[in-house]
């Protein structure tokens, strides 16, 4: 491999033996990094001047001053660095080589579509994976974990409260989102899912979550008797199970609004995966979506009056 010269020295790229020229310490490992990549920065700034002339395209001129933009700002906070370690390099010795990192992940953060475009383009020059990656990847993961604790753990399921009664629409749609939560969460077929949601469409009047029994719209209200008449939410859970739909919503951070969607679906999952396992046992030995629906309101909803044939209309629906 043939090394690049520049300003700052003769460097030889993509091979296990990249060095920077003879650095004594940290420091001046530094200071040659930066002479390294101001050389880069005024090469590609070169480029970028030739191939505005040129007739390359103006795809090719986008992705070069970006690139140049990108290098030039790497160097403009290296020499903040620089700066800010001649302050005080008196007390803390060799800190350039780790600030120098910090630097490099903040820039990733800020940059992250020119550096994206530069690193999918040149791949053999990037000599590996960015240092930025690991702070991106930490803050997607940290994301990610604020989603699913502030949802309960559902896709597509709002956590607003409900105040006003689904339209068909609407109804169609939680019920199309329970579905894929019921098939991602269990492993069920869509027609095992729809079998359980033509259970929880019949218990709440089409998908609300915030329905108290005999059809208001709201907050829970505050009888806890199980006796068939003071049920609430998508499965109409009375006593000590509506109790638990108002501690698990409290329970999340943040909490949830026992009539969100998010709350209902995410106590729903919790009682199957507990103390109603067997109600998902009994859906995935159905093997048609009718014997789903059947299978689930015997072995969860355990009503007086099945009233099947509502049951196996909203599955018509749902499935359509």
């Amino acid at each position: 491999m043939n090394p690049i010269s520049t300003a700052s020295g003769n460097y030889i790229v993509g091979t296990s033996t990249n060095r920077l020229p003879n650095a004594d310490n940290d420091r001046s490992h530094g200071s040659d990094v930066s002479n390294l990549l101001r050389d880069i920065a005024n090469l590609l700034d070169g480029g970028n001047s030739a191939s505005t002339a040129s007739s390359n395209g103006a795809g090719q001129d986008g992705q070069v001053n970006d690139v140049a933009k990108f290098m030039q700002d790497l160097l403009a906070l290296l020499k903040q660095s620089d700066d800010a370690q001649d302050q005080g390099s008196g007390m803390t010795g060799g800190g350039g080589h780790h600030g120098g990192h910090h630097v490099l992940a903040g820039l990733g953060a800020a940059h992250g579509g020119a550096a994206g475009q530069a690193g999918a383009s040149a791949p053999a020059a990037s000599g590996g994976a960015s240092s930025a990656a690991p702070a991106a990847d930490s803050a997607a993961s940290a994301a990610g974990a604020a989603g699913a604790s502030s949802n309960g753990g559902s896709t597509g399921l709002s956590t607003a409260p409900q105040t006003t009664a689904n339209t068909p629409a609407q109804s169609k749609q939680v019920a199309d989102a329970y579905m894929a939560n019921l098939q991602k969460d269990f492993g069920l077929t869509k027609d095992q899912a729809a079998g359980v949601v033509a259970n929880l469409w019949h218990e709440s009047g089409g998908m609300n979550s915030g329905i108290n029994q005999g059809g208001a719209i709201g907050k829970p209200s505050g009888n806890m008797a199980d006796d068939n008449a003071n049920g609430y939410g998508i499965a109409q859970w009375g006593g000590s199970r509506k109790q638990g739909l108002l501690d698990f919503a409290a329970s999340q951070k943040p909490p949830l609004d026992p009539s969100s969607q998010a709350a209902n679906y995410g106590f729903l999952k919790q009682e199957l995966e507990t103390t109603q396992r067997g109600a998902i046992d009994a859906v995935k030995n159905a093997k048609t979506p009718q014997a789903a629906t059947e299978a689930f309101s015997d072995a969860f909803e355990h009503p007086s009056d099945p009233q099947m044939a509502s049951r196996l209309a909203n599955l018509s629906t749902i499935l359509a």
